[in-house]
């Protein structure tokens, strides 16, 4: 998975376009960065980039750049 896919995954679990996806925007802008979306995105993680990581620990960032980061794709 490379970056433009990983992003375009993520804009699928936000219900948003991917267009609206910038490094500064703040993930808690999207009503789907909820519970059900921490945990998709928790799977999106482990399944497609082998990395573990807490639902919670998604909860704590903030911006589009940290998911990148958390990712490896930053």
């Amino acid at each position: 998975m490379d970056k433009n896919e990983f992003l375009k995954a993520i804009a699928e679990i936000l219900m948003t376009d991917v267009n609206n996806l910038q490094e500064e925007t703040t993930l808690d802008s999207f009503s789907e960065f909820d519970s059900i979306g921490y945990l998709e995105i928790t799977m999106l993680l482990e399944k497609e980039l082998k990395i573990e990581i807490n639902p919670s620990d998604i909860k704590s960032l903030k911006t589009i750049k940290d998911l990148l980061k958390l990712g490896k794709f930053a």
